[in-house]
């Protein structure tokens, strides 16, 4: 015989409906146009069941910023097929190519998560601020696993540049969608090599033949 599930397992079975609820709201509006009886309706649960389990203060941005970081972790975690990298430039195209794989499969979380975040970072900076030093330590590791083929001095500077090279680029695909992407941005091969290159010469020029030495110096 099966053993029931208990209040926590069902409280959590209740929290998780009402996260795969809003992933399936998104995907046919606008973040703007979803309310919180919208998405007690998908879950079939009640409004007062969302307050309980998520912020009353705003509890369907609430919702999407727990569903936003769950499928940003799961994205991390995920197995992938990529052939072993055999130079910096090689390695430095795989990331690019997997950036711009998520905004496309993503992109209808990320952008009302990201423009929430910059609009009430006081409800979502703290997991956000994890969440960008991940990334960052991800950048650092990978470029120490790379420092043969790299000539700045500080590696770990270059990493802090690097990730917020890769945010920005990808930031205008994101929040103007898929018609910026295939009109400006080319196809993915194209972009992923465009963005690789950019990271590639400044990493493997140095600072002074890349351009960053101070104008003092000169």
């Amino acid at each position: 015989m099966r053993a029931k599930p208990t209040s926590q397992q069902r409280s959590q079975q209740k929290r998780d409906r009402i996260l795969t609820a809003m992933d399936a709201l998104l995907l046919r509006k606008s973040f703007a146009e979803i309310s919180v009886a919208d998405l007690a309706a998908k879950a079939k649960v009640a409004q007062a069941t969302i307050y309980q389990r998520f912020s009353n203060a705003d509890a369907t941005a609430s919702v999407l910023m727990e569903l936003y970081f769950r499928h940003v972790e799961a994205w991390a975690r995920r197995k992938r097929q990529s052939p072993r990298a055999e130079s910096l430039f090689e390695a430095l195209v795989t990331i690019a190519g997997d950036a711009h794989d998520q905004v496309g499969a993503l992109g209808y979380v990320m952008r009302p998560a990201y423009l929430y975040s910059r609009h009430r970072p006081d409800r979502a900076g703290k997991e956000w601020a994890r969440l960008e030093q991940v990334a960052l330590d991800g950048f650092k590791t990978f470029l120490h696993q790379w420092s043969a083929q790299i000539r700045v001095g500080d590696i770990d500077h270059a990493a802090a540049l690097i990730c917020y090279l890769f945010n920005f680029m990808l930031l205008g695909p994101l929040l103007h969608g898929e018609e910026m992407r295939r009109s400006r941005l080319g196809s993915r091969k194209q972009f992923a090599e465009a963005l690789a290159s950019l990271a590639h010469r400044y990493l493997t020029c140095g600072e002074h033949a890349a351009g960053t030495r101070a104008v003092g110096d000169s």
